[in-house]
């Protein structure tokens, strides 16, 4: 492929990575209040099924994001990211006439178990890329996700806000249609899977992949920093409600302060390129991880709007950091023919952090209340760091080990 090819093929890939992500993630700022309008009326139970409903789909999605992502290294990856943002936005769109929580429920796991957008992508991405400029690609590709995942919820709370709970859904559903489209006409996959005699089967693969112990540490560290990510989410709003006198816009403030984390993630991982020149994946992940845990604890001691959205701000510029390091450090370590169960198994590992960590918020934020949320993500953060310092080599080669 020519370099212009694939600067094109990657720059379509960002916008339409962008637009799916801002739809996938659109509706975390405005959930708890739609889960009260449709009839869940104490603020615990409105906490525990926000976390239920969030995960609800990515638990179902971290059982089904591996065999689609083997799928996708047998059957091509353009054609799986276009099932899953088919499948998605049908499902999106039925969620705007759920009467309760729990068809909404059903709605999710379903979602969940059409999966598998991320990974697809991440792996159509990388095999239109030149060797050279992974680290790079890798670092913009995910600012495309942390920029859509940052301004969906901020676009969720507006729609919200102006024209009623339910709008959002059918216009994040379209947007997925929108986001099909520009990848089925735009991107030309040329998928050639491996000879029958060469191919292995699916169990052998994971077998392969888990044998890696750096492999292993990197889903340890992304299960970990989406676990402690995502479970602010359900209580954000509840937790802004208490610190802000203004309650009128309450979801387009939530929104907002989701978004400066996402930008400043963005922004994160688009400098990703140029940090990794400078420092190893090592240093980098360690003073994110440390940076992280000091940043949630001062969103604990935040006593006003501007202060939780610098903290927020801090905090997002770690994950920027963290997260794109250990997707190169997982592309260096897998074979191409092989990336699209990797990036479904290390898919799987984030989507049980964000199962368990917004599950645990809720029942912890009725057992302990909502601040003690913030000193267990602190202490999840500081767990990363140290697992980092004395588990990763000093001098990583990404060269060095392969499947």
């Amino acid at each position: 492929m020519s370099v212009n090819e694939w600067k094109k093929s990657f720059i379509i890939m960002w916008c339409a990575q962008f637009i799916g992500m801002s739809a996938i993630t659109g509706l975390i700022s405005f959930l708890p209040l739609y889960v009260s309008h449709l009839g869940i009326a104490e603020e615990s139970s409105v906490a525990l099924w926000s976390g239920l409903l969030i995960g609800a789909s990515s638990f179902a999605a971290a059982i089904a994001n591996p065999y689609w992502g083997a799928l996708a290294d047998r059957k091509g990856r353009k054609p799986m990211t276009e099932k899953v943002l088919f499948m998605f936005g049908l499902i999106m769109i039925g969620m705007s006439f759920a009467a309760n929580v729990y068809q909404l429920f059903a709605l999710r796991i379903f979602q969940g178990l059409c999966g598998g957008f991320v990974a697809a992508s991440t792996a159509l991405v990388t095999s239109l890329t030149p060797k050279e400029k992974i680290p790079f690609m890798v670092g913009m590709f995910q600012t495309a996700m942390i920029a859509g995942g940052a301004v969906g919820p901020m676009i969720g709370g507006f729609i919200a806000d102006s024209f009623g709970y339910r709008q959002p859904f059918i216009v994040f559903g379209l947007l997925c249609f929108v986001t099909l489209a520009v990848i089925h006409f735009a991107i030309q996959e040329v998928f050639q899977p491996a000879p029958q005699k060469e191919k292995t089967s699916i169990r052998k693969t994971f077998a392969d992949l888990w044998s890696l112990a750096d492999l292993k540490l990197m889903l340890v560290v992304q299960f970990l920093s989406q676990f402690a990510i995502q479970s602010i989410g359900p209580i954000l709003p509840l937790y802004i409600q208490n610190l802000s006198a203004n309650t009128a816009n309450l979801a387009s403030i939530s929104g907002t302060i989701i978004a400066i984390g996402g930008v400043a993630s963005a922004i994160s991982s688009a400098s990703m390129g140029q940090i990794c020149n400078r420092f190893s994946y090592r240093q980098i992940l360690i003073t994110s991880a440390l940076l992280g845990a000091i940043s949630f604890i001062g969103q604990l001691a935040a006593t006003d709007i501007v202060m939780l959205g610098f903290m927020r701000a801090i905090n997002g510029f770690c994950i920027g950091a963290m997260i794109p390091s250990s997707n190169t450090i997982i592309t260096f370590l897998i074979p191409e023919s092989k990336r699209g169960a990797a990036f479904g198994a290390t898919s799987s590992a984030s989507l049980m952090g964000n199962v368990l960590g917004p599950l645990c918020a809720g029942l912890s934020a009725m057992v302990f209340g909502l601040q003690a949320i913030f000193w267990i993500t602190a202490a999840l953060f500081i767990v990363i760091m140290l697992l980092i310092f004395f588990k990763i080599r000093s001098n990583y080669e990404p060269e060095a080990t392969t499947v």
